[in-house]
């Protein structure tokens, strides 16, 4: 297992409306349990958007770039998405860990 496991679950939840991007994350943010950001940011939009949610308190992960984010959700670039419902936020979280921990086995 690997970090794509994560990622991979990610391109799973965005059809189901689990995942939100874009216009639809700002109208919906109350809503949302986990953002996930780009590791990469580099606008000012961006980097403004990111101390936004870091002010509401909302948890963030920011382990992939936006092309790997993007390209798991069919997207060229995605910054920011939205994990809406617990379970799901969990489990992304629980894949994300996994796919570290697999990683630092694999080197040694």
């Amino acid at each position: 297992m690997s970090q794509n496991d994560a990622l991979g679950f990610l391109g799973l939840l965005y059809p189901t409306h689990q995942v939100i991007i874009g216009e639809e994350l700002r109208k919906r943010m109350e809503e949302v349990t986990l953002i996930v950001a780009a590791n990469d940011l580099d606008s000012g939009e961006s980097l403004r958007t990111l101390g936004r949610i870091k002010r509401a308190h909302k948890p963030l992960s920011q382990t992939f770039a936006a092309k790997e984010l993007g390209k798991a959700l069919g997207h060229s670039e995605i910054k920011f998405l939205g994990i809406i419902g617990k379970k799901a936020a969990m489990s992304y979280l629980l894949k994300l860990k996994k796919g570290e921990t697999d990683e630092k086995t694999a080197v040694q």
